[in-house]
């Protein structure tokens, strides 16, 4: 148990940074992927309940759940996006965040889908705030005129 913990000293499991280092050099295809262009990721549960991730180009994160892995993983797949997720267990639902500088952020426990949304647009930050962004209602159309 010692050696799924030694990675995370000095880490509580939430709302810690858990940082990125290169995964140790191992005989392996080159770094844009294998002779045909597959890249490969790679994902380590631990018993502790902390997953690593070795990404194709050398990177290696520890994550203390599985919405920090995911966030991190959509981020460095995207080049660098902004993502958002939201988990459900069938009482409450829980949100994670990173930005595209790589910042986490946990949102927390959602008791409605409201909390959840709220969540979401305060992540988005102005962007959310823009008409485009807005559920707008269907105008009403009314029959067309004209004929063929």
């Amino acid at each position: 148990m010692a050696d799924e913990q030694k990675g995370l000293k000095g880490f509580s499991k939430m709302g810690s940074k858990y940082e990125s280092k290169p995964a140790p050099k191992k005989e392996e295809a080159p770094q844009g992927g294998d002779e045909t262009g597959v890249k490969t990721h790679t994902v380590e549960e631990h018993p502790d309940g902390h997953f690593e991730s070795h990404m194709h180009d050398g990177t290696h994160s520890e994550h203390p759940d599985h919405m920090h892995l995911l966030t991190h993983m959509g981020h460095h797949l995207s080049g660098g996006d902004k993502h958002h997720m939201v988990h459900h267990d069938g009482m409450s639902a829980r949100s994670h965040s990173i930005h595209e500088d790589g910042q986490h952020e946990e949102h927390g426990e959602h008791n409605s889908a409201e909390d959840a949304k709220m969540a979401l647009d305060k992540f988005l930050g102005e962007e959310a705030s823009e008409p485009a962004h807005q559920q707008q209602p269907e105008p009403e159309h009314e029959g067309a005129y004209g004929a063929m």
